[in-house]
C-alpha cells in the first residue's frame, strides 16, 4: 500500500511539473508587415496585401485548445498587415460543411466564431473583437459600425477580413514600424466539435492578458 501511494505520489507530482512548464512556455511573436494598398474588404482573400502578409511572415495557425492539451482537426490560418490608417485582419476557417456552422445562438460567443484581443501597451488594457459564421460583430469599444467587416462561406470554409481603424483599437496613436503590441487570436469551434481555439494559449479563459502573444510592427 505504502509503494502504492508513492508512485501515486509521484505521477501527481510529475503532472503538476507538466502543467507548470506549460503555463512558463514563452509567448508566441510574429511581424505584421506593412503594405501600400489596403485589401478590399469583401471576404476573397485575393488582394496582393494578403499575398504579402504571407510571404512577409504576417501570417499563423490558430489550431489549439485554451487549455493546451488538444489540437482542433480543423485549423484556422490567419493573416494580419497594416498602414496608416488601419490594421487589417483576415481568417481562413476550414470546416466539413460550412452550411452547418452554428450562427443562432443566444449569443455571438455561443457560436462559430473568431476573436481579436489588442493590447496595444501591453499593460492588460485590451480591446476584443468578434465575429461569427452569421456576419456579425461585436467589439469592447464604442465605434464598431466604423470598422469594416465581411463574413463569407463556400465549400468547406469560411472566410473573415476586418479592417480596424487605428482610433478603435485602444492606442493612444497609431503604431510605428518596429512597434511591439500584445495579441491573441482566439474563438470558438462549435459545428466541428465544441473547443475554445488561442493562437497564443491562455490556460484557461480568453482574458488573460499575459498569456496574449506579440506582434511587432514590420516594414
Amino acid at each position: 500500500m505504502k509503494r502504492l501511494r508513492t508512485a501515486t505520489l509521484v505521477m501527481c507530482l510529475v503532472l503538476a511539473m507538466g502543467v507548470a512548464a506549460s503555463a512558463m512556455a514563452p509567448n508566441l511573436e510574429f511581424v505584421v508587415p506593412k503594405v501600400d494598398k489596403a485589401p478590399e474588404i469583401d471576404g476573397k482573400l485575393d488582394d496582393a496585401a494578403w499575398l504579402n502578409a504571407s510571404i512577409k511572415g504576417g501570417k499563423t495557425v490558430v489550431d489549439l485548445d485554451n487549455t493546451g492539451t488538444e489540437l482542433t482537426e480543423y485549423p484556422r490560418i490567419a493573416y494580419l498587415c497594416w498602414d496608416d490608417e488601419a490594421l487589417y485582419v483576415a481568417y481562413t476557417i476550414f470546416a466539413p460543411d460550412v452550411t452547418k456552422l452554428e450562427t443562432a445562438a443566444g449569443s455571438l460567443w455561443s457560436n462559430d466564431e473568431v476573436e481579436l484581443f489588442l493590447d496595444p501597451d501591453q499593460k492588460g488594457l485590451y480591446t476584443q473583437w468578434g465575429v461569427d459564421a452569421g456576419d456579425n460583430l461585436q467589439a469592447s469599444v464604442p465605434g464598431r459600425d466604423q470598422v469594416k467587416m465581411v463574413a463569407s462561406k463556400s465549400g468547406i470554409r469560411w472566410v473573415i477580413e476586418m479592417a480596424i481603424p487605428w482610433d478603435k483599437t485602444g492606442a493612444s496613436a497609431p503604431p510605428k514600424v518596429g512597434d511591439k503590441w500584445g495579441m491573441n487570436l482566439c474563438g470558438h469551434q462549435i459545428a466541428t466539435g465544441s473547443m475554445w481555439l488561442c493562437w497564443n494559449c491562455t490556460f484557461g479563459g480568453f482574458h488573460n492578458a499575459s498569456k496574449f502573444g506579440v506582434i511587432t510592427f514590420g516594414e
